[in-house]
């Protein structure tokens, strides 16, 4: 059983340096956090490309390996990178390393051929030669296999293209199971046994030429395996003009993907533009407040004087109010007592106010007048002085400036991670945009794409048809051919003519034999990848209405209700779980068991499904390895889902825009 141990990644992608990562030598899940543009995909294109030495892009293979420098490192001056893995297998340690480094001589490599491409496999310490790698290599891990293995969510949208029951796509995944699982190996061996019984057929037919009584019948003969091998090159050429085509279909619709991803990721790209001038707008703001609030930030260092002058000022002004208040007061009654002189009556009783008390209230009016005299103009003047005063150091008490000044700081460095993330962001969407076609007219192009599309798959059903038409003629020959050849070995008698005879029935036999294994064996096959898949689907999917899966004749997965119909139409995220169903299953039954490394596979999930699907990740493989990022799905309830089969979580931590850290 294959098992990543550990891996060492230089200067690949964002991944500045040697970043070292320990997977041990244990069972379960690894997680690796990490936010969208951290490198979660370019930790899966590692393994790709130790393992194998390319880099899977969205659409096809990146042809331009140098895209892969880290850029600060470049700007460095260190160009190149290399990914060491190391790998336990059977008892076996192995450390492949995979080197794209500068040429000899080549101080600033331009191209791709300025760099040389150098691989190196030890096993348990010794170094391998060329033919002793390639071989283990392709035992370890299979490339043709590999996307069973190291897969994302993008990948995960071809299966769902897989597992509908749609015409075509039953074949595909035949080839696809029977890949994984081992058949083709077995295959080839009922092609030796065909070209062994051809062989014997063709001996007895030249003995049987030579016998008087056989000999018209070997003639006849002879024209069915002309007629028979022509319906083969027919049926031959018809497949070949199916597989030309499926291939244009493929890229057709793969053509379709891109001008549609192209216009997804110009929309996207100008969404985070408008995101990034906002951010200069508020970054702007900011560093406005942090300017404007540091130019007063001395004022804080008299503050304790300026508090003890206001103090001193609020004193003065609280006796000048007190002042000026009394004789407020003093006005209000001196007017009401001048009021009962000059009405001679008293407003509060009415009763008369003449004689004695009239020169009483005139008296008490002059001596109110003398005591409670008022503000002066100058102590007028001066409250109005100290009032300003006041509020003039108040307003340069800053006490609080340096909390103030921290928030904006604080705010600014969160602003400006955002910033690099959104930069970067920016950048890949203009580096995808411009590895592919130019977005002018793109609407006017998937219309014309969608109408080839529709004549290829025309095309692919007519030759499917001829093909039906061309075998049912082959096995109407085969059918003669068969009672001609039980003709002649009824005639056969005991010479040279029945010892050949012989040969080819017990050939035929062993044929039969060998066929019917295979066939037993994939059907067997079929119906354990159906129960692990049906599995894996109820765990994932939790509805009782749901009784799991079924793999038809044509291979396609359809979901089975409980009354045993089918379920007609299924929404995305349920064909979503079918395939990772699917590919959990194919896996359980290969006879290459290896880790599985998932690439944000979450992505049209709900909550449920997303916790349901953690936890059977620890029975999909012995090792498996996450990539996803922490809105992805929630962290705490995925370390409650996986509990001991968590054994490690790592971090893809934000250094700059170019620059990764694994923690």
């Amino acid at each position: 059983m294959l098992q990543f141990t550990g891996m060492v990644i230089d200067n690949f992608g964002p991944y500045k340096g040697e970043n070292e990562i320990d997977f041990t030598n244990k069972s379960g899940v690894s997680i690796f956090w990490g936010d969208n543009g951290r490198g979660k995909t370019t930790l899966l294109n590692a393994f790709r490309y130790a393992l194998f030495g390319s880099v899977q892009r969205r659409y096809g293979t990146l042809t331009v390996l140098r895209e892969m420098e880290n850029y600060e490192s470049r700007d460095d001056g260190i160009f190149g990178f290399s990914i060491a893995v190391r790998m336990e297998n059977d008892g076996d340690q192995y450390v492949l390393t995979r080197s794209f480094k500068p040429r000899a001589g080549v101080t600033i490599p331009k191209t791709d051929a300025d760099y040389e491409r150098k691989i190196f496999l030890k096993k348990n310490g010794s170094l391998l030669s060329p033919e002793q790698r390639e071989h283990t290599l392709n035992v370890l891990m299979p490339e043709q296999v590999s996307r069973f293995f190291l897969f994302d969510g993008e990948l995960l949208q071809e299966y769902e293209g897989l597992v509908i029951d749609e015409a075509n796509s039953g074949e595909r995944i035949k080839e696809s199971i029977e890949k994984i699982l081992g058949v083709p190996v077995l295959q080839n061996g009922t092609v030796d046994l065909e070209a062994l019984k051809s062989d014997f057929e063709r001996a007895a037919m030249r003995v049987a030429q030579k016998n008087d009584r056989t000999k018209r019948l070997a003639s006849q003969l002879s024209g069915i395996e002309e007629e028979i091998a022509e319906h083969n090159r027919e049926i031959e050429e018809l497949r070949l003009k199916i597989e030309n085509l499926s291939l244009e279909r493929n890229q057709v619709t793969d053509e379709v993907k891109k001008t549609e991803q192209i216009r997804t990721w110009i929309t996207q790209r100008d969404t985070k533009l408008a995101e990034l001038s906002r951010i200069d707008k508020r970054e702007e703001d900011l560093l406005q407040h942090i300017v404007e609030t540091t130019s007063v930030c001395w004022r804080g260092m008299i503050t304790d004087r300026i508090s003890e002058v206001v103090r001193d000022l609020t004193i003065a002004i609280q006796g000048l109010e007190k002042k000026k208040q009394t004789r407020y007061v003093a006005d209000k009654f001196i007017a009401e007592m001048r009021t009962a002189c000059e009405d001679k009556r008293c407003p509060v009783c009415s009763q008369a106010v003449e004689g004695h008390v009239l020169e009483l209230l005139l008296e008490q009016i002059r001596k109110s007048e003398s005591q409670f005299s008022g503000l002066t103009e100058e102590e007028a003047d001066e409250l109005l002085t100290m009032q300003g005063q006041v509020a003039s150091l108040r307003r340069l008490s800053t006490t609080d400036k340096k909390d103030v000044l921290a928030a904006y700081e604080k705010q600014l460095a969160e602003l400006r991670i955002n910033k690099g993330s959104v930069q970067q962001d920016i950048i890949n969407l203009s580096n995808q945009i411009a590895n592919y076609e130019e977005a002018n007219g793109v609407a006017t192009e998937v219309t014309t794409l969608t109408q080839k599309l529709a004549q290829i798959e025309s095309k692919i059903l007519n030759l499917n048809s001829a093909i039906k038409e061309e075998k049912e003629k082959r096995d109407e020959a085969i059918n003669q051919k068969n009672k001609l050849l039980e003709q002649i070995n009824k005639q056969a008698g005991h010479g040279e003519l029945a010892i050949a005879s012989k040969k080819q029935q017990l050939c035929e036999q062993i044929y039969a034999i060998f066929s019917e294994g295979i066939n037993t064996y994939s059907r067997r096959l079929k119906d354990n990848v159906e129960r692990d898949a049906t599995g894996l689907f109820k765990r994932i999917a939790n509805d009782k209405a749901y009784v799991g899966l079924r793999i038809n004749d044509n291979y396609g997965l359809n979901i089975i209700l409980q009354d045993g119909t089918i379920v007609p139409g299924r929404s995305a995220g349920y064909e979503h779980i079918v395939a990772l169903s699917l590919i959990g299953a194919l896996h359980k039954n290969a006879p290459l068991q290896g880790p599985i490394i998932m690439d944000s596979p979450f992505g049209r999930l709900d909550p449920t499904h997303k916790r349901n699907i953690v936890s059977v990740l620890p029975i999909m493989a012995n090792q498996v390895i996450l990539l996803v990022y922490s809105d992805e799905i929630d962290e705490q309830l995925s370390r409650e889902s996986l509990g001991s089969a968590l054994i490690s979580e790592k971090r893809l931590t934000y250094v700059t825009s170019m620059h990764t850290r694994i923690e």
